[in-house]
């Protein structure tokens, strides 16, 4: 098993938006960067509260292409 992280964007327009991605590494520099204020309000998985994500325990062998997702956050597709 392995985590999907799921993060909320503001879509700048009213609307928000989820983005996934497997990158644990991401994640853990991004909570760092929060920790330190270096994140700003407009990037993912940001909000007034700071930096947040959900995880979902999914099978090891899942990709973000089998899920259907077609964009990785992180930057990894």
């Amino acid at each position: 098993m392995k985590n999907l992280y799921i993060l909320v964007s503001d879509g700048g327009d009213g609307s928000y938006y989820p983005n996934y991605t497997f990158n644990t590494e991401w994640i853990e520099e991004m909570d760092r960067k929060s920790e330190e204020g270096e994140l700003e309000y407009d990037d993912i998985g940001c909000d007034g509260d700071g930096f947040h994500y959900d995880t979902l325990t999914v099978p090891s062998d899942s990709t973000l292409e089998s899920m259907g997702i077609r964009y990785d956050c992180a930057g990894e597709l």
